[in-house]
């Protein structure tokens, strides 16, 4: 009998340990099937959670509520820092990192204190700095004890000077241990150009959300298809590529990856899909044993004018002859091939040939160290990461190369970019393009905090563009009463208090009843406080959107006064960097009405005009009209806009109505004479307005 409980309760240990190793998985990826496998562990636990797994499952908890997985409308910021909280206090390093994050984003009950309170107060003075200098602490622990992604986020915080003093060598001591592993693994080193732009997505095809192939839709089928066409080989390839980086949600698995490759190549030729499929012999990556032989053959095989391919192709088989893999080791024979694939721009050659020059001389061939460095600088400025860490590593050193810490730093930080934890922003990238947009806007926090300058500007665009942020979100006061209905708190009873526990830091300056009426404040602003943080963060990085959106920003003036002046300096600004046609198109089109209505700039109805056509230049949302009819036509309703705003909608329309259908009828007789297809459209544009203005005239009338 006392060894068939033993046997059962092993039996529940091991199932419990496969339930939280599964929903482990399912959180990271942001799984809807998490909420299962929820109810499943609840049900193990029952009337108590062992303390073996209360760490862990806390931190998982917290994740749970955080990345919107419970509730994907409202993410209870309270509830998730309570149970971090816990799990942190229990020693989980990971958890430390969330507090920190929750703390730097004033997600703690911070900002509804200090946006409050009089500025002389203690606790005024406590929680403006607490953002900055509670959250570094946090996160310095879990560092220092081991956690790489709060490693990262330190070197990030030294190399920008953000709650510490800026500087390169704390930078580049916490980057380097991590990063050494990190950058020696092929395929984690390799260049990944999946840092996707929200801010480009919705100004995408007429300001409407672009939406990409759903991979989950053709997972399952493609998966079991034994016959591959080629219709279907894009979405296959596809399919394939998401396996093996991890994208669109499907969590990386290199089997998959590899089978679909081989049928590609298998069954249609496709030589990407061969190249592909030596690789990952080489590699060792998604295969039972590595077949060096079949990645020689098909390497050889292959005929192609394609340079890309090439590039690859030969630096594969230069890793075959250097690494002696099927082959006898031949270093010359490699480095006649690493040259090859450098002369055609392949950054890995570039990099392994760089390399081979950097090696002490032998009767093969000799050291050349200026030309080493020379060659793993291309490949690093292509965003290869090995190379940004091993340029690093050369400028720390200084031996070789003049020494420079700042550029070393900033080397590393590029490179710590191809680490595991970029999947956060990828994930990220997917839940946008599902419209989960709070969902992925917690998974851009974390990646932010990590360094990613793209996930703090999406960030921002996110919270202008949806309302991020609840009353019911940020409300911290009632956090005991939500507790109380929390299915986890009701099973562990955590805490008799979890107000007290969850605000001990602030109940050091007032009690509790004050505490609660602070925290029951409007905390409406924070939207608009981290949106200004954010922006003005990646525009240091001179982001020409981050540019744009700050214009944006004062000149609609939702958080703040309407300040047209800075307005005007960021949008200027903006157009001194890189934007794609529909942001120029916009950013000159405010430009326009600045100068049209003397906001910010004196009034200069000529200069209007012309950025207006500039607008139109960049980006027309009625390609077929002549662009001097729609300056027109934009002019004389800015000019309607100034003198309706002066004096009145009735007295606008008895006055210039006639003006009005001439001006129309102008702009018809142009586009006869310059583009007779637009004679349709501006007559239906014409009607709509004479329609419009009649309707409205009457309605005033009427009142």
């Amino acid at each position: 009998m006392i060894i068939l409980t033993l046997l059962l309760g092993i039996y529940a240990q091991n199932n419990i340990n496969e339930l939280l190793k599964e929903w482990e998985i399912q959180i990271e990826q942001s799984s809807i099937e998490s909420q299962q496998t929820f109810k499943e562990i609840l049900y193990q636990f029952k009337d108590e959670i062992p303390k073996q797994y209360q760490s862990r499952f806390y931190r998982m908890y917290g994740q749970y509520i955080f990345y919107g997985l419970e509730n994907e409308n409202i993410i209870d910021f309270a509830r998730a820092l309570f149970y971090f909280k816990k799990s942190s206090d229990l020693g989980d390093i990971n958890s430390q990192f969330y507090v920190s994050l929750l703390t730097y984003l004033n997600l703690d009950g911070s900002y509804n204190i200090y946006s409050n309170l009089k500025k002389e107060s203690q606790l005024f003075r406590y929680v403006k700095e607490k953002y900055q200098s509670i959250s570094l602490i946090d996160l310095y622990f879990s560092a220092i004890q081991g956690l790489d992604k709060s490693s990262i986020a330190m070197g990030y915080r030294h190399l920008k000077g953000i709650g510490v003093d800026q500087n390169c060598s704390n930078s580049a001591l916490f980057y380097l241990p991590i990063l050494e592993d990190v950058a020696n693994s092929p395929i984690k080193a390799k260049y990944i150009n999946d840092n996707r732009q929200v801010a480009k997505a919705l100004y995408d095809s007429n300001f409407y959300m672009v939406h990409e192939l759903d991979i989950f839709g053709h997972a399952q089928i493609f998966e079991n298809l034994n016959l591959i066409t080629y219709d279907s080989a894009t979405e296959v390839k596809q399919l394939a590529y998401s396996f093996y980086y991890g994208l669109n949600g499907l969590r990386r698995n290199y089997e998959k990856a590899y089978q679909l490759y081989h049928k590609l190549y298998d069954q249609l030729n496709d030589k990407e899909s061969g190249i592909k499929v030596a690789q990952m012999n080489i590699e060792n990556l998604g295969v039972e044993k590595p077949n060096y032989e079949m990645a020689l053959e098909i390497l050889n095989k292959i005929e192609t004018k394609n340079q890309e391919y090439q590039g690859k192709i030969f630096n594969a088989l230069g890793y075959i002859y250097f690494r002696g893999l099927g082959v006898p080791q031949d270093i010359v024979k490699a480095q006649d091939l690493f040259r090859k694939a450098a002369d055609l721009q392949n950054n890995d050659g570039q990099f392994n040939l760089g390399s081979l020059y950097m090696l002490p001389s032998t009767i093969q061939r000799e050291r050349n160290q200026a030309k080493g460095v020379q060659l793993i600088e291309k490949a690093a400025a292509t965003g290869h990461a090995m190379a940004q860490y091993s340029l690093a590593l050369i400028l720390l050193d200084g031996v070789d190369l003049f020494y420079s810490c700042d550029l070393a730093a900033s080397l590393l930080h590029s490179s710590s970019s191809r680490g595991p934890w970029a999947d956060t922003l990828k994930i990220a990238n997917y839940l946008f393009q599902q419209e989960q947009y709070a969902q992925s806007l917690s998974k851009y926090f974390e990646a932010g905090y990590t360094g990613f300058i793209v996930a703090i500007q999406n960030a921002a665009v996110i919270m202008e563009q949806n309302d991020a942020f609840y009353y019911d979100t940020l409300h911290f006061s009632d956090v005991d009463n939500r507790l109380n209905n929390d299915p986890v708190f009701r099973i562990s009873g955590v805490n008799d208090d979890p107000f007290s526990y969850l605000y001990s830091d602030y109940l050091q300056f007032v009690n509790k009843s004050t505490l609660y009426e602070l925290l029951q404040l409007d905390s409406f602003g924070l939207n608009g406080q981290l949106q200004y943080r954010f922006l003005t963060q990646c525009a240091k990085e001179k982001e020409a959107i981050c540019h744009m959106k700050l214009g944006d920003y004062y000149y609609n003036g939702k958080y703040e006064e309407v300040d047209f002046l800075k307005s005007y300096q960021y949008y200027k600004k903006a157009l001194e960097g890189q934007l794609i046609d529909a942001m120029k198109a916009h950013v000159y089109f405010n430009l326009g009405l600045m100068y049209a209505l003397g906001h910010g700039v004196n009034i200069n109805r000529t200069k209007s005009i012309e950025i207006f056509e500039l607008s139109i230049n960049s980006y027309s949302l009625i390609p077929i009209l002549p662009i001097t009819a729609q300056v027109q036509i934009i002019d004389f309703w800015v000019n309607a806009y100034k003198q309706i705003e002066q004096a009145g909608i009735e007295e606008f329309l008895d006055v210039n109505y006639v003006e009005l259908t001439l001006n129309l009828i102008d702009t018809v007789e142009e586009c006869l004479i310059s583009n007779s297809q637009a004679i349709v459209n501006v007559s239906l544009a014409s009607l709509i307005v004479f329609l419009f203005g009649w309707r409205l005239k009457l309605i005033n009338q009427q009142n």
